[in-house]
């Protein structure tokens, strides 16, 4: 009994590395669903945008510009949504700058819709996801040319939006949007313009204390006698 005691107890130890590895990976898994980066596209869209219209004809990659505006989004005081308005860079017929309103509207964090207009017509529905890239949502486009869209986060500060006209056109040609956020000029903190002025003198003083220099010992060096001294002696 002693005997089989003894060859079971081997088997024992060697399971325990795989044991481990099994636990080990299980941990970095649960630490990867954890690390998914957080977005919240209201957080994301609110606040000032400059969108180009492209013409991209697929076959010869060729972009031509159709138009160009200006987004602005803000929090609306009564929901979770975001309201405000389309303004064209061009003036119409009329001379005049027409601004058309839009709002976004949240079933959830990242889903929802986005309309436009005083009827609040449906321009697209979004959900974003993240798939080890940027965050993309697509679906149907329902805009002058109704079609299929892709909107990708490309940055904190850009994003675009490709649109695939249905029935697609004979030369491949897309619709697409780029936009770049409008940056708000704000006053600097002290920190922000002195910050690397009394970083350099801290350096400076640290680098002269480690060099020995009696500068930044606080006179404490023995070096050469001053004029004074001499006169003195």
């Amino acid at each position: 009994a002693g005997t089989a005691v003894n060859r079971k107890r081997p088997q024992t130890m060697m399971l325990r590395p795989y044991t481990s590895f099994v636990l080990a990976t299980l941990s970095l898994l649960a630490q990867a669903q954890d690390s998914t980066p957080k977005f919240s596209f209201k957080d994301y869209l609110s606040g000032e945008w400059n969108v180009e219209r492209f013409a991209v004809t697929m076959a010869t990659s060729e972009m031509t510009p159709v138009s160009s505006g200006t987004y602005q989004f803000e929090p609306e005081k009564e929901s979770d949504n975001l309201v405000g308005f389309w303004t064209p860079g061009e003036a119409g017929e009329d001379g005049e700058v027409v601004k058309d309103p839009v709002s976004v509207e949240f079933d959830a964090l990242n889903t929802g819709s986005f309309k436009i207009g005083e009827d609040n017509d449906l321009l697209f529905s979004f959900y974003f996801q993240h798939f080890n890239g940027p965050w993309i949502s697509h679906g149907e486009w329902n805009g002058v040319s109704d079609g299929f869209y892709q909107f990708n986060v490309v940055a904190s500060d850009k994003f675009t939006i490709t649109v695939f006209t249905h029935p697609m056109k004979e030369d491949g040609e897309v619709i697409l949007f780029s936009a770049s956020r409008v940056k708000s000029a704000r006053e600097k903190s002290f920190f922000e313009k002195y910050g690397s002025t009394m970083m350099m003198v801290v350096l400076f003083l640290l680098f002269q204390r480690m060099k020995g220099d009696p500068r930044g010992q606080g006179g404490g060096g023995a070096g050469e006698p001053t004029v004074e001294e001499k006169k003195n002696q």
